[in-house]
């Protein structure tokens, strides 16, 4: 499984797994034991406040 935009990926992310990772991550908390690799995309790649607010 992986999360965007912070690009953190878990391994072994079975139906509980998973509902564990969403609600960790999603709150803040990167859930280690299942957590392999995370590699943030680079801010530049991120759509501007500004771009949002002209479309």
């Amino acid at each position: 499984m992986v999360v965007y935009p912070d690009e953190a990926w878990y391994r072994q992310a079975n139906p509980e797994v998973t509902l564990r990772l969403i609600r960790e991550h999603l709150t803040g908390n990167k859930v280690e034991e299942y957590a392999f690799s995370t590699h943030p995309l680079p801010e530049t790649s991120l759509v501007s406040r500004e771009h949002l607010i002209e479309a």
